[in-house]
């Protein structure tokens, strides 16, 4: 029995000898195909990491929140893919070697790589499991300011009409036997003001008040999308009031997520539309008619926009208040003409204009809108301005209550040749600025989201469309009609100047039959997300457009017939990411715009040196971007902006980004390259109006600004000291990421600093100080003294800002300090410095351990040289600090801990969290006279000290 359970114990331990040993030869066996599922997961890896940190340059530009643990996860997967990249250079290196001395069967060589690949290949694996919850959201978006933040509230104090309906609406809005009020009349009497102001008066009385303008068509997802959290709100029995307005047709709340019934009484709705049938359609009860202005009350709309002068000029009086007459009492149509007459000083001109209110009117059109065409088409005709005349067309070519950009318009322009006398591109935006600054004045546009942006009352649009249709422009405009074909009749587009198809889902473009578009100058059907092919015929319909935007459809490949669009001023093929073969493009020698970010494309070809008329040519982010013909930059010599992204997957004999500093026109660059090397040198970048230039790993770009340097490892070998110093002397904002052997800015990278306003580094983990100058310092070296903001992150080896004396330090320009995650930082500013802050606003300091005070007493040096003196006592004042946020900070005790008196005349709000030790804010003086919150808490008059003396207040043991 002994020996039976001896040999089976042998054969056991026998059989795991030989797996074991089987393993270990696999290791060696399989070492290519181990080598080859490592690269296989880190090249995964990489491109999920690339994907995510393009959703974080999105949600940083948006002012997003972003979620927590993505920058984390980012982090590590950068050091993941850069551990791997090391390995497998080192195996590429040590197999080369072995190739070299012939010892291609070292199975010792063959096992170490074999065993190593395949042992990193889990950690690559599991990376991209934690990271598959980031290829979706990674940020909170942060609401944008809707309507009601930013309309205007009007002057209604001698409009009785408009009083008594205010008081009627408000009422009905808080009736509570009343939940949907409705409010109907003519376009352009006033609607959308009469409810954004009973917004204004009711809004304290409701959690929320949310305001959404429907149009048509109905956009049942947006709605949705707009009431999400409203609809959430009302389900927990909160009162909240949702505006629509510019309803068109009846609307089931139920299908767009508005809980609305008796079973839901805190739900109010307050809709406006041009018809009494909607109202009714939705249950509204009694709707609200909006009358026109009395003739009293139009006078005295248009004497606030014309001036006294129509008062005391008896003759002008008299024709002006014959102009009041014909405008219906429509406010919209009395700022109008108001605003279009208000400088015209020749009599004639308003006895011309009033001829026009009463004969321009024509039979065709819908007397609904009669009146609004009449004058609004005398407000455009007023327009001296040609160019604001063609700004306000194209402006009528997007949707209904569209953001339109001003720089898409300032390229439509440039494209159609609507700019006289043009200079530059920057004259262009500057023309184009002026143009909707004149148009807004006429109450023909509205201001947008931002100043990027403006928009078009729905009313004025549909005027812009008719006065399109009747002038010697013709537009075809279906945006954001849920298109999903288009085929249009022979024949039946010969009289379109423009067409516009953007936002659809337009699949395809008319194809196998002979269309004519003869005078079409302007062809507008971006994000059409399915539409993937161009027809040559429809192509060779419209040989005469000036003007072609494409962006963000699915196209694959441009139809041959494209070079005989030999008029085209503008193309945008960006964000078409399947698009490679653009050689034909060369043949559009009146191209002076080109946009080809986003696309597949694999080289700039040759034939782009026929482009020599191009101004502006855009071609970022194009990730197989690998090759430039050389020669074709330097012949671009009227070039005044590009945009380019250039990642060689080898090294090149002739790098083609030199002949950029050939480029006499050339205003603004925006350059990114994997290597330093790879940078064109000269002295270019000094006559340039802006630049941006990113280096190393291409990633969100922390700072925006106007001469803005990007350094970025792993990529980067910081030993090119030279090229470095040359960069930032020309720069007023920096950042660094990821640099090693770096361990300070000033005097490594620059000797003083020269004009940097804005400097950002994070996970330089040899950063030992910003400034390490002890020695051969001239006697008035000031570093820093143009910083206006500072923000460090993530530096483990940071000890403190300044290694040198305190005199040679100036932060009087600095207005935003955020230090961040810094576990071996001690001190920030010294008295001597913070004595000079005279600019600061904000400060924010988190997760440092070691921090022992924010403002320290002088150094070593000056504290001696002061042992037998008299030290009087300190005065620092923060003149403009209004905010403070101090969190996660271990061992920090008080702001400062020497007896002195601080003033902080600005200082609003006092943020401190996980501050375990910090029980008073100091120890002398200090005057707060205008703080307001301490952690978001308002204060009635409490100090900080009193403040914090309560448990809720600080650390996380009291929290």
């Amino acid at each position: 029995m002994a020996e039976v359970v001896a040999s089976k114990l042998v054969e056991e331990v026998v059989e795991s000898l030989l797996t074991k040993v089987k393993k270990e030869i696999g290791y060696a066996w399989n070492c290519k195909k181990n080598v080859e599922k490592l690269r296989s997961e880190k090249n995964k890896l990489k491109s999920m990491t690339e994907r995510v940190e393009q959703r974080l340059k999105r949600a940083i530009r948006n002012g997003d929140e972003i979620l927590a643990g993505v920058g984390k996860w980012v982090e590590e997967a950068l050091a993941h893919i850069s551990t791997a990249e090391e390995f497998l250079q080192e195996e590429a290196i040590a197999k080369k070697t072995c190739f070299k001395l012939r010892m291609c069967v070292n199975l010792n060589i063959l096992h170490h790589y074999g065993k190593e690949a395949i042992n990193k290949v889990p950690s690559l694996e599991q990376h991209q499991k934690d990271g598959a919850a980031f290829e979706g959201e990674i940020s909170i978006p942060t609401p944008s300011l809707g309507i009601l933040d930013i309309y205007p509230m009007e002057n209604i104090d001698d409009l009785d009409t408009h009083k008594s309906l205010l008081e009627k609406i408000t009422r009905s809005v808080l009736d509570k036997s009343i939940q949907i009020t409705g409010v109907y009349g003519i376009g352009g009497v006033g609607k959308t003001t009469l409810a954004t102001q009973v917004a204004a008066r009711v809004k304290d009385l409701f959690a929320l008040v949310v305001f959404v303008i429907v149009s048509k068509p109905v956009d049942e997802t947006s709605i949705k999308t707009q009431v999400e959290i409203a609809a959430k709100r009302i389900h927990k029995g909160e009162k909240v009031l949702i505006i629509l307005d510019d309803v068109w047709t009846k609307l089931k709340l139920h299908e767009v997520g508005i809980p609305c019934g008796t079973a839901f009484p805190s739900c109010k709705i307050l809709l406006t539309s041009r018809q009494r049938s909607v109202c009714s359609a939705m249950n509204a009860h009694t709707p609200i008619y909006v009358e026109c202005l009395t003739i009293n009350e139009a006078w005295a709309l248009f004497k606030r926009v014309i001036s006294e002068r129509v008062e005391t000029d008896a003759k002008l009086k008299q024709v002006a208040m014959k102009v009041v007459e014909g405008c219906g009492g429509l406010p919209l149509i009395l700022q109008a003409v108001g605003k279009a007459l208000k400088d015209e000083e020749n009599f004639k001109e308003w006895e011309r204009a009033l001829d026009n209110i009463e004969k321009h009117a024509t039979s065709d059109i819908d007397p609904a809108i009669k009146v609004e065409f009449v004058h609004l088409k005398l407000s455009y005709d007023y327009l001296e301005s040609e160019e604001a005349k063609s700004i306000f067309l194209l402006c009528s070519m997007f949707p209904e209550d569209f953001n339109v950009s001003l720089e898409r318009l300032a390229y439509y322009g440039v494209g159609l040749q609507v700019f006289k006398d043009l200079n530059s591109l920057e004259d262009a935006r500057n023309k184009v600025q002026g143009a909707v600054k004149i148009l807004k004045s006429s109450c023909l546009l509205l201001d947008g989201r931002d100043e990027s942006t403006t928009k078009m009352h729905d009313v004025v649009r549909e005027v812009a469309l008719l006065i399109a249709s009747k002038d010697d422009n013709k537009f075809l405009v279906e945006p954001r009609k849920n298109l999903t074909e288009w085929e249009p009749r022979i024949g039946s587009l010969e009289s379109y100047t423009g067409i516009s198809l953007m936002t659809n889902d337009i699949r395809k473009l008319p194809a196998g039959y002979e269309l004519n578009i003869p005078l079409l100058k302007i062809f507008l059907i971006q994000e059409n997300h399915r539409l993937s092919e161009i027809s040559d015929e429809f192509t060779q319909a419209m040989k005469e457009v000036k003007v072609i935007d494409f962006e963000c459809n699915n196209i694959t490949s441009l139809p041959k017939s494209l070079n005989q669009v030999t008029r085209l001023g503008m193309l945008n093929l960006g964000g078409n990411s399947s698009l490679c073969d653009v050689a034909i493009l060369g043949e559009l020698k009146q191209l002076e715009i080109l946009i080809l970010s986003y696309t597949g494309i694999t080289q700039i070809p040759h034939e782009f040196g026929k482009l020599v008329k191009l101004r502006l040519f855009h071609v970022e982010r194009c990730r197989s971007l690998c090759h430039i013909a050389p020669g074709v930059l330097s012949k671009l010599l009227w070039l005044e902006e590009l945009s380019i992204g250039y990642y060689p997957v080898e090294e090149e004999k002739y790098n083609s980004l030199v002949e950029i500093g050939k480029l006499s026109k050339l205003a603004f660059l925006n350059l990114y390259v994997p290597l330093i090397c790879l940078f064109p040198e000269g002295d270019y970048l000094k006559r340039l109006k802006g630049f941006s230039i990113q280096i190393g790993k291409d990633s969100a770009n922390r700072i925006q600004g106007n001469r803005t340097l990007s350094l970025t490892a792993p990529y980067l070998d910081i030993s090119h000291l030279k090229h470095v110093r040359k960069l930032i002397e020309v720069c007023s904002d920096i950042s660094l990421m990821w640099i090693e052997n770096l361990d300070n800015i000033m005097p490594m990278m620059c000797c003083e600093g020269f004009g940097l306003k804005n400097i950002f580094i994070l996970r330089c983990s040899d950063l030992l100080c910003l400034v390490d100058s002890r020695v051969s310092v001239k006697e008035n070296t000031r570093f820093l003294s143009e910083v206006e903001k500072l923000c460090l992150s993530s530096l483990s080896s940071l000890i403190v800002l300044w290694n040198c004396p305190d005199q040679y330090i100036s932060l009087n320009n600095l207005v935003t300090c955020e230090i961040n995650d810094c576990p071996k930082l001690k001190k920030l500013f010294s008295v001597s410095v913070a004595q000079g802050l005279s600019n600061l606003r904000k400060l924010t300091i988190e997760q440092c351990e070691s921090l022992e005070e924010v403002i320290s007493d002088e150094d070593e040096e000056t504290s001696t040289s002061e042992i037998d003196t008299v030290v009087p006592a300190k005065n620092i004042v923060f003149p403009r600090l209004a905010e403070i946020s101090l969190n996660d900070l271990d061992i920090l005790t008080s702001f400062y801990p020497g007896n002195a008196t601080i003033k902080y005349p600005s200082l609003v709000t006092v943020t401190i969290w996980d501050c375990d030790e910090m029980e008073k804010w100091g120890y002398g003086n200090y005057d707060t006279p205008n703080l307001q919150l301490v952690n978001n808490t308002k204060t009635n008059g409490s100090t900080i000290d009193e403040m914090l003396a309560k448990d809720r207040y600080i650390g996380t043991k009291n929290t």
